[in-house]
């Protein structure tokens, strides 16, 4: 945990190459294991970057979660450090110039942004979003305000566009529904499934077509047609979902005891 922000930690992060790097060579500039975070700190493998991602509250787990399925975005890069920031000529006031140092220490504020999204234009060149992740209670603190100030005006001068996210802007029930399938994205200890891929998609499938059938009817049928061992059929379910081969409402709760037509299915064949 950072006791003290100074010269040798900064040092200290450069060293690391921290900030540095895109995709899976990326190392975001704060780690879990650096700061006392209010909310659940949470290290977790993201499928679009293949590596870790280090996300320093719930709220930025479930905006990862929406990032992670959007098929829009490239890389993300979380805790995304402005280093050059005081290299910038930034235009302040008295205010604001005041938030660029350390009170104790007087070592220049490396200021981070919750995540920097890398999209693609249709002309195949990348383009890039700044997000701030922050409950909005916070932006009723004044000193807050004054960090995302800094900040807007830093992207505004890159021209890269910047925003703040806080839970009102937040579907969290899609976006822990995309957790829930995520995890069964990569299916590579379930060998059962993996050999008969083809053959139980194709049923999975013909099974789904049946609006007033259910959920757990469905995933017992197959697990039974194929001696499967029990919860097989769920973890191919999430997989197809992760894989957008299946289509369903993921803003509603998710119980497997509901009819199809509560969610309405879609599917589809890759």
């Amino acid at each position: 945990m950072i006791r003290e922000w100074n010269e040798t930690t900064i040092n200290r992060f450069l060293k690391e190459k921290r900030g540095q790097g895109t995709g899976k060579d990326y190392k975001p500039w704060l780690q879990v294991q650096d700061i006392a975070s209010k909310g659940r700190s949470t290290r977790i493998f993201g499928h679009t970057t293949q590596r870790v991602h280090h996300l320093l509250s719930d709220l930025q787990l479930y905006y990862f979660y929406l990032l992670e399925f959007d098929d829009g975005v490239i890389d993300l890069r979380e805790q995304y450090p402005l280093l050059d920031f005081h290299e910038m000529n930034i235009s302040l006031d008295k205010d604001l110039s005041k938030k660029l140092f350390d009170v104790k220490t007087q070592v220049p504020h490396i200021f981070t942004s919750s995540f920097l999204i890398t999209r693609k234009r249709n002309d195949g060149e990348p383009f890039y979003h700044a997000r701030i992740i922050k409950q909005s209670q916070e932006l009723e603190k004044k000193a807050t305000l004054q960090r995302m100030e800094l900040q807007r005006r830093y992207f505004e001068k890159k021209e890269i566009d910047f925003g703040i996210v806080t839970e009102k802007e937040i579907n969290k029930q899609l976006a822990r529904n995309i957790g829930w399938a995520m995890n069964a994205c990569d299916i590579q200890d379930y060998p059962d499934l993996i050999s008969n891929m083809a053959i139980l998609k194709t049923d999975m499938m013909k099974y789904l077509s049946d609006p007033s059938d259910t959920i757990q009817r469905i995933l017992s049928r197959l697990e039974k047609a194929y001696q499967l061992d029990d919860g097989l059929g769920l973890i191919l379910f999430k997989h197809l979902i992760a894989t957008k081969e299946i289509k369903m409402d993921l803003s509603k709760k998710i119980y497997l005891s509901k009819k199809l037509e509560d969610y309405h299915f879609q599917v589809s064949y890759k």
